[in-house]
């Protein structure tokens, strides 16, 4: 801080003035700081980032993609099949279960493609 010659009361209200108005926004400034810091050490804000930059990961998208595709499959065979109405539906379902799997880990990357045509027909 600087030292200023102040001769007349008028300068030293217009000095007082002027710090107080720097007061009020330096201490704006901190409010400002503690609130994005305290946001950003939130849980939830920490696991809202870590997502973001998992979603861009191309390895865990495709991780994703075939977890979703083997559960849609599952989900399906259970509802026609019926894994739990006799032992025919349970020993059938756990078979059309590993075919499915084996079947999607194999052409992941081409039912993947095939997908993104039917939703955005145009690219």
């Amino acid at each position: 801080m600087e030292n200023i010659k102040i001769s007349s009361h008028s300068e030293l209200l217009l000095h007082i003035m002027q710090l107080k108005s720097q007061k009020l926004r330096q201490e704006e400034e901190i409010k400002q700081c503690a609130k994005e810091l305290v946001k950003s050490l939130s849980p939830i804000s920490m696991i809202k980032h870590s997502l973001h930059e998992l979603s861009h990961d191309k390895e865990v998208r495709f991780d994703l993609t075939k977890v979703g595709l083997n559960l849609g499959t599952n989900f399906l065979i259970e509802k026609v099949v019926g894994r739990n109405r006799s032992i025919k539906g349970f020993l059938s379902s756990i078979i059309l279960e590993k075919i499915s799997g084996a079947f999607i880990n194999r052409n992941t990357p081409y039912i993947i493609s095939t997908i993104t045509k039917l939703i955005k027909p145009n690219q």
